[in-house]
């Protein structure tokens, strides 16, 4: 587990078929936000990268600009980024900015790996 801020941990998955799944528990914000980039943009360079956050209590808009970063770099590499098991606030910031409307975001982390 790699633990960048005490607010927000981050833990990498890698499957077989080359595959990562990160699964972020804490909260997304200002002082959170730089080290969640850090492990998402190396991530999302390769293959598929989920991002789990059933476990994020809240996330404000330095966590929406992360998300959406990391999107755009997976797409210029010709990576897959999808988000999946929203918990409410995360779900709710997306909804409000219709980042829904943009990213990738699936019910659990089993349906983004099956797409």
């Amino acid at each position: 587990m790699t633990e960048n801020n005490p607010a927000l941990t981050v833990k990498a998955i890698r499957g077989s078929g080359g595959e990562t799944v990160l699964a972020v528990e804490g909260d997304i914000d200002l002082t959170s936000a730089d080290s969640l980039r850090g492990e998402l943009l190396s991530a999302v360079e390769h293959g598929t990268t989920v991002l789990d956050l059933a476990e994020v209590g809240f996330c404000d808009s330095s966590g929406l600009r992360v998300l959406v970063e990391a999107d755009r770099k997976a797409r210029s590499h010709g990576a897959t980024f999808r988000l999946a098991a929203l918990a409410a606030p995360v779900e709710q910031l997306l909804e409000l900015t219709k980042a829904d409307e943009v990213l990738d975001v699936f019910p659990s982390v089993e349906a983004a790996l099956k797409r």
